[in-house]
């Protein structure tokens, strides 16, 4: 909690940054985007910032400030992993915020069962995203990494289209989705065994790196 805490003192400079996802909600909530576009859309957006606390820390030199807090390398990795899950959590609940405001204009229903479906695939993304930058950048530090956490985005991106172009693929997806409740369970347990492995290979990679 010290490093997740410290994580969270480092990136307050970047606080103004979550405007432009506050725009882009507010857009895709006025188009009539459904929550769960507006969850994917909070998650991306928290996937993409996740590097810059890496990008902080590796240009004003911060591993003598983590270091100094008197607590091993495995908690430094799992600091900033609940750093990330916090900030994804906190972004996810301002997204449902704003969802239920564009509900109250339009008086339309709300559906826990889809804001949960939201939740569900908007954290598997996250995860699915996160889960592959993380143990790069403790592995190479930022500047190395970079380009090599694209993949991740590529790979989501592929993972989400390529459905569409096999039909094969196409009916197991239609088929999915008439079981919402176990596509929701089935994605946060997917979700959360992704930040498991992630987390036990970032903390490999970590430990060879120092």
């Amino acid at each position: 909690m010290k490093v997740a805490k410290l994580d969270f003192f480092t990136m307050k400079s970047q606080l103004f940054s979550y405007l432009s996802l506050a725009a882009a909600i507010l857009m895709f909530g006025f188009m009539g985007s459904s929550v769960t576009v507006l969850c994917i859309t909070g998650a991306w957006f928290v996937a993409l910032q996740a590097s810059s606390i890496f990008a902080i820390q590796e240009k004003n030199n911060l591993d003598h400030l983590y270091g100094s807090v008197s607590v091993g390398l495995n908690d430094i990795v799992l600091g900033r992993y609940i750093f990330m899950y916090v900030n994804y959590l906190i972004t996810f609940l301002a997204v449902i915020a704003l969802y239920f405001c564009f509900a109250f204009y339009r008086n339309a229903a709300i559906s826990i069962q889809d804001i949960m479906f939201g939740f569900s695939l908007s954290f598997l993304v996250f995860s699915a995203i996160t889960g592959i930058q993380m143990p790069l950048y403790f592995k190479m530090g930022y500047t190395k990494a970079k380009m090599w956490s694209l993949i991740s985005f590529v790979a989501v991106m592929a993972f989400v289209l390529i459905p569409s172009f096999v039909s094969a693929l196409s009916g197991i997806v239609k088929s999915l989705q008439s079981h919402t409740i176990v596509l929701t369970l089935g994605g946060i347990a997917a979700g959360s065994m992704i930040q498991f492995i992630s987390y036990r290979i970032a903390v490999v990679l970590y430990l060879k790196r120092k």
